[in-house]
């Protein structure tokens, strides 16, 4: 019975490898077809793609000759991770989706420990999440998507990666949403026997014996279930499938699952009836091979006019002394004192060149939205209405690219930072008006959400300097607000900590509070003359 139970399990197995593989297949040629410009659109961006590769004679040639692209790309990085997870600031907070719980204070204050708790796990010492994020926007600017892991990394907690571009094929379904992710990784003898043990192949644990550091090839394969048991705890409850495989020997050596999926595939700009995303160094890639062929140009026409070949004439004595500094040329001069060498004149419009290739400059930039990013330190001087104008229009244009790259990245990687801390039991003690009334929901808060709704709250902040101004004549009109709310509006918008902040409850307490003293303040007053004239009487 063992026997046939043993059989069928390693023929299940192989069915599923082979499934895999059929299905990475399909994937390979998806993604094929975009490949040769993501090549090219690395080496004009990126050093790690060749600016410099060897000919057939073993020396090295250059082929990058402007850096534009590269520049413009660090610039859009940086700018990218501070407008949506800026470091410096919180980005996101938790909130209950049942808007009765917002001034519920056992709710909030639930909820504020939950996301300080977020913070301190993902800004750890080994997290990696500051370093990872920088090579996933680089990412987005040159392919225009990445592929982010959030991994449990038993005993050092929770560990981000970017994973290489290279390594990745995605897949998402008829609702865009990401449903299969394939890994296709290298790792050594070594390393894949820490990681599987006894399960790697007999090759691979031959070469750990005599050659440690030997590179063998593995695919990680996750895709959602069509169904699964919610109450059981094995991989028969996970609502992912995770299997890791042998390239080599095409067989599976690990097999377990995921209740949220530990890969994010975020995109810059989406691609209809594709997988993948568009980036700026794709729509500026011709942008970016015209200012290389043009930086080439310039510079052998600098070249020539710096130093053009000399027209000599043949009787020329000291000919090859021609271009030597100081040289004392003989018969360098006929009789009539005309020079018998001169330079070569070509006639190229060297301005010229240099003002289109600025054009083509500029307009790599604004793909990469540098001047967008630049917009308030480009004018000196600016009024506060010019400067409000700036950023609603800044918010607007980075509008798409944040909420989708909310959407695809942050969202998931929030919901499986909190499914690894629950299993650590560190987000245990939640409020019963939660567990049985209600869910909780990720509201974020980076700048580039704050953009969006800065116009709001500037609206309100330039009312009420209207309302008080006006109130110096007539100090009715301060009636129509409500400045006890107004204040908790601009103090939820700048994400003041509800330690600070009383609730309505206590506000009302105070009110009954200093109202009480006020009465018995009154009735002193009024029984201290009563009191006198009584002793008067006396």
């Amino acid at each position: 019975m063992n026997k046939i139970f043993k059989e069928k399990n390693v023929n299940e197995s192989k069915i599923l490898a082979e499934d895999v593989f059929r299905k990475l297949e399909a994937m390979k040629r998806e993604r094929k077809i975009y490949e040769p410009m993501w090549n090219k659109a690395a080496e004009m961006c990126a050093i790690s793609s060749g600016l410099f590769y060897k000919d057939e004679n073993g020396k090295c040639k250059q082929t990058i000759f402007d850096t534009t692209a590269r520049n413009a790309l660090s610039c859009f990085a940086a700018s990218m991770k501070s407008i949506i997870v800026p470091t410096t600031s919180r980005w996101h907070r938790l909130k209950a989706t049942n808007p009765k719980f917002d001034d519920n204070p056992n709710v909030k204050k639930y909820l504020e420990y939950a996301t300080d708790l977020l913070f301190r796990t993902r800004y750890a010492a080994k997290s990696n999440f500051a370093g990872e994020s920088d090579l996933l926007f680089n990412q987005l600017g040159i392919y225009g998507h990445g592929l982010w892991m959030v991994d449990d990394d038993i005993g050092n907690g929770i560990v981000y990666r970017c994973i290489p571009v290279n390594e990745a094929y995605i897949k998402r379904n008829d609702k865009g949403h990401l449903e299969t992710v394939m890994r296709e990784y290298e790792i050594s003898a070594k390393e894949a026997y820490l990681k599987f043990g006894e399960k790697v192949s007999f090759e691979i644990k031959k070469a750990v014996k005599e050659a440690p550091e030997k590179i063998f090839k593995f695919v990680h394969a996750v895709w959602e279930k069509n169904g699964y048991d919610v109450r059981k705890k094995d991989k028969a409850g996970m609502k992912y499938v995770s299997v890791h495989l042998d390239v080599a020997s095409k067989k599976i050596i690990q097999e377990g699952g995921y209740r949220c999926c530990p890969y994010m595939a975020p995109r810059f700009l989406g691609i209809a009836g594709s997988s993948y995303g568009d980036s700026p160094a794709l729509q500026a890639f011709y942008d970016m091979l015209t200012a290389n062929e043009m930086g080439k140009t310039i510079l052998r026409t600098g070249q020539l006019q710096a130093n053009p070949p000399i027209l000599a004439n043949m009787g020329l004595i000291d000919a090859n002394k021609l271009g030597s500094a100081g040289a004392v040329i003989r018969g360098g001069l006929d009789n009539q004192g005309k020079p018998l060498a001169m330079s070569m004149q070509y006639g190229n419009n060297l301005s010229i060149s240099v003002e289109m290739q600025r054009e083509v400059r500029a307009s790599i930039e604004r793909a990469f939205l540098v001047p967008l990013f630049q917009s308030l330190t480009q004018t000196k001087q600016m009024t506060a209405t010019e400067v409000e104008k700036r950023e609603t229009e800044k918010s607007m244009l980075l509008a798409p690219m944040s909420e989708r790259i909310a959407s695809e990245w942050l969202t998931g990687n929030i919901e499986r930072e909190l499914d690894i801390l629950t299993q650590y039991g560190m987000l245990d003690g939640v409020p019963d008006e939660l567990m049985y009334d209600g869910a909780i929901a990720i509201e974020f808060e980076s700048p580039a959400v704050h953009l969006q709704d800065a116009s709001s709250i500037m609206g309100l902040y330039k009312t009420i300097e209207a309302a008080v101004s006006l109130a110096q004549s007539n100090p009715q009109v301060l009636d129509i607000f409500d400045m006890e709310n107004a204040l908790r509006k601009i103090a939820d918008y700048h994400g003041i900590d509800s330690s600070v902040v009383r609730t309505k409850e206590d506000v009302e307490k105070l009110k009954a509070r200093a109202s009480m003293e006020n009465a018995e303040a009154m009735m002193g007053v009024t029984a201290n003359p009563l009191l006198a004239a009584m002793n008067g009487l006396r």
